[in-house]
Formats: C-alpha cells, sequence, structure tokens
C-alpha cells in the first residue's frame, strides 16, 4: 500500500511535533524514520496509526484519505519499544488475540497465527509464556500479533532499543527478511542512523518536525541536502572545518591554508562556510594543500584513523597502515572530488 502525506502537522500547544510534512512513500518497501530525539518521527507514526490526530494536513493510504478514520479501521499492525505482549497468555494465544477481537473462527485464527510464527521462526515457542522468551523471541511474536491480521501498514516504534548490541543485529536482519517476504509497506522508527542504513529502502531524516531529506541511505551519505544531515549520516562522522570563501576555495580558521575546489563554485567571497570531508575522502600527500599535526592514531582494520590538528579545529583521516605516521608529525592533505561538500555556516545550506 502506498502512504502520501500532504502538510501532515501536529501541534502541542506552542510545540510543534511535525510541521507541513509532505511526502510519499512507495507501497512494498521498509522506510525508516530517522532522527535525534524529539525531532518528530513517533509523532509522525502515531498519526499515521490514528492513535494520535493530526492538527492539520492529510494522510492517504493508497488514495483514500484517512486522516478521520479510527485506529481500528486502517488496516494497520503495530508494534511497541515493549512489544506489550499479554503476560497471562501463550504465545499461541497472543498472537491470535488480534483475530479474536475480530471475532475469526478459532480453527482458522490457530492455523493463521501458525503460519504466522513459522515465517517468524518461533513456531517452536507456540505453548510457552513471554516470561520464558528471550528479547528476540518476544520481538518476533510482536511482529507476528501484529501482521497475523493481514494489515495494510506494519508500523514498529524502536522495536530493537531494548535488545543487547549483538541481538539487534540479528533482529535488524530478521526484520528485513519478515518484511520482504510479507511485502507489506513498513515504518521503521529510530534515532540509530547505522541500523536505518541497514535495514531500510529509504530513509526520511527529521529535525525539529520537519524533514530535512527523503532518499536511499547511499544517497544522503554521498549527496546530503544539508550540514544537518551530512553530520548525521557517517561514522566516523564528518569533518568540518570552519572558514571563509576566497578564490574558490576555503581559507580555513587559524591557518594560511587554502582548500581549493576542482570545480568553479559561485560563492560571495568573504562568506562564512563549512568545509566538510568524509575521511574516506582525504589523501595524504606531502606537498598537500592542507596542512595539520597528528594527535592521535587508531587501527580501523587494513587502515588507520588518525585525528588531525589543523589550526584550532580537529578533523579524522583514513591513512594506509604502511604509510608510518606517528604522534606529533606534521601531515599534508588533498581532497578527491566525491565526500566533499561546503556548506553555509549560518543556515548548513549547501553550495556545494
Amino acid at each position: 500500500m502506498k502512504v502520501r502525506v500532504e502538510k501532515l502537522t501536529k501541534r502541542y500547544g506552542d510545540v510543534t511535533a511535525v510541521n507541513e510534512l509532505t511526502a510519499e512513500f512507495e507501497s512494498g518497501k521498509l522506510i525508516a524514520l530517522l532522527g535525534p530525539s524529539g525531532c518528530g518521527k513517533t509523532t509522525m507514526l502515531n498519526m499515521l496509526s490514528g492513535i494520535l490526530p493530526n492538527s492539520d494536513g492529510k494522510i492517504y493510504f493508497d488514495e483514500e484519505e484517512v486522516s478521520d478514520l479510527p485506529p481500528e479501521k486502517r488496516e494497520v499492525g503495530l508494534v511497541f519499544q515493549n512489544y506489550a505482549l499479554y503476560p497471562h497468555m501463550t504465545v499461541l494465544e497472543n498472537i491470535c488475540f488480534p483475530l479474536k477481537i475480530k471475532k475469526v473462527p478459532m480453527e482458522e485464527r490457530i492455523e493463521r497465527a501458525k503460519k504466522m510464527a513459522k515465517m517468524v521462526h518461533i513456531d517452536e515457542y507456540l505453548d510457552r509464556k513471554p516470561k520464558q522468551l528471550s528479547g528476540g523471541q518476544q520481538q518476533r511474536v510482536a511482529i507476528a500479533r501484529a501482521l497475523v491480521k493481514n494489515p495494510k501498514l506494519l508500523l514498529l516504534d524502536e522495536p530493537l532499543c531494548n535488545l543487547d548490541a549483538k541481538l539487534r543485529v540479528e533482529m535488524r536482519e530478521e526484520i528485513r527478511r519478515i518484511q520482504r517476504e510479507s511485502g507489506v509497506t513498513t515504518f521503521f522508527v529510530t534515532h540509530d542512523q547505522e541500523e536505518a542504513s541497514s535495514i531500510s529502502d529509504y530513509i526520511m531524516l527529521m529535525k525539529l518536525g520537519v524533514m530535512q531529506q527523503y532518499d536511499h541511505a547511499r544517497t544522503l551519505y554521498d549527496e546530503p541536502a544539508n550540514l544537518f544531515v551530512a553530520d548525521f549520516i557517517g561514522s566516523p562522522t564528518i569533518n568540518q572545518l570552519h572558514g571563509v570563501w576566497k578564490d574558490n576555495g576555503v581559507v580555513v580558521d587559524g591557518t594560511d591554508s587554502v582548500c581549493k575546489l576542482n570545480k568553479e563554485v559561485e560563492i560571495k567571497e568573504g562568506t562564512r562556510v563549512v568545509f566538510a570531508s568524509r575521511p574516506e575522502a582525504i589523501v595524504i600527500a606531502k606537498d598537500g594543500q592542507l596542512k595539520g599535526t597528528v594527535k592521535e592514531s587508531y587501527l580501523s582494520g587494513k587502515d588507520v584513523l588518525v585525528d588531525v590538528i589543523v589550526g584550532e579545529q580537529s578533523m579524522r583521516a583514513y591513512v594506509d597502515a604502511d604509510l608510518e605516521v606517528k604522534e606529533h608529525d606534521v601531515i599534508g592533505m588533498n581532497f578527491k572530488d566525491k565526500g566533499v561538500f561546503v556548506f553555509d555556516e549560518e543556515t548548513g545550506e549547501r553550495y556545494v
């Protein structure tokens, strides 16, 4: 099912949690709603489900407007952070519960529940109670319960946050598999950009209730719409050197170095800008246009990640492990075309 929102807005008094959000979400895809705490991602999820009424704007499921429909009529499956399983019921009874409410005949609901349990790999635990299950198994039960009623939309609100690191990785792979097998359009709320990148078809990155960018994870990394996106997506985080635009380059604060670009860019001379670069976009060279002093180094696989001080600012760069770089060494750096951006210092607007 395709989902479309038009100027979707949620206000709490003077606070606007979601601000005039307009977007279209393709049918059958897994969409991550990503952003820091308080950005509006869970509020949006709750408006899609009908739990929260929207203050303004419209929500469409395919071509039907559902803005005023109650949750039970929206054909939505929900999985919360705490899974909300019934402790006195068995796994089978938990999965069957939504069908029991809908008065589906017992034989049919048991058959559908067992089929769903098999899909999420918990068919061996149907007679157990939730307290007898691990966190990952409880999550699978919650997903099976949400999917058993054949929803047109599956909504997951930070379902991995209560799991340990190893299980989080395993379960996000399982969620991806389950979503592909079921084919249901799915929204997945998270504040973890690595999680969002690994699991989703598309990411919608939000800040203070406003959508910053909606695209594939790779596009957000390679072509960030603004400085917030560039800074939020990527690990290690993107380098940010502040300076002044001059002669088609950036004079970095506290240095005489000018970071030149390989193409002409129309930016007013004297504009305060941020020269941003991914660590892998830096090339170590003796005659590099930017000089810096190595503060520290860390082994990272086949490469070494070095902290470099440039003037009074710091940045990180990947260095080939065969290249001997020591603390206090002065190194030169050049920049590749890919992974290098210039943003307005005040607004975060991207120039290039």
